[in-house]
């Protein structure tokens, strides 16, 4: 369930109090070790909302913060074949997103977890590269990035 580019809904029971969230699966190991980043709602992109694109999000210095998913923009497709569309303005910011577990583990803190949509090619290796440039990722999971983004490259 946890393959690279899938996004899972629930209701996820690790925040106070249990809400829905969202879950975009990044990077899954062999052993089923997987890296994954939550999704917010709330307006965190880090810059001014006249300046809020879809993508990347870039501050006055130049730096990668976040990532943003406008409502109105195809970011993939659900299971069914159907174009995916978050249905508010979604967001995911750099310097507290980050989750790694193992699948069950991860899993086991939503109730009803299901796969709602898989990334396009093109939405995936946007995110990875903008987590990648960001001096907010936490260098740890720069190494998995880096990685993706070389096997991407070598698909082309």
């Amino acid at each position: 369930m946890l393959a690279p580019k899938n996004v899972i809904y629930g209701l996820c029971k690790t925040t106070n109090p249990p809400k829905p969230k969202y879950l975009i699966s990044l990077y899954r190991s062999e052993n089923l070790h997987v890296t994954a980043c939550f999704t917010t709602s709330r307006q965190r992109a880090g810059v001014a909302p006249e300046k809020i694109k879809h993508g990347k999000i870039v501050n006055e210095y130049k730096e990668v913060i976040s990532y943003v998913f406008l409502p109105e923009v195809v970011i993939g497709q659900t299971p069914a074949g159907e174009d995916f569309h978050f249905p508010i303005q979604t967001v995911i910011r750099f310097d507290y997103c980050f989750k790694e577990d193992e699948q069950d583990k991860l899993l086991s803190s939503f109730e009803n977890p299901k796969i709602v949509c898989t990334l396009s090619d093109k939405e995936y290796e946007d995110l990875i590269y903008a987590m990648y440039r960001s001096d907010d990722t936490p260098r740890v999971y720069k190494t998995y990035f880096e990685q993706i983004l070389f096997e991407l490259g070598e698909k082309k």
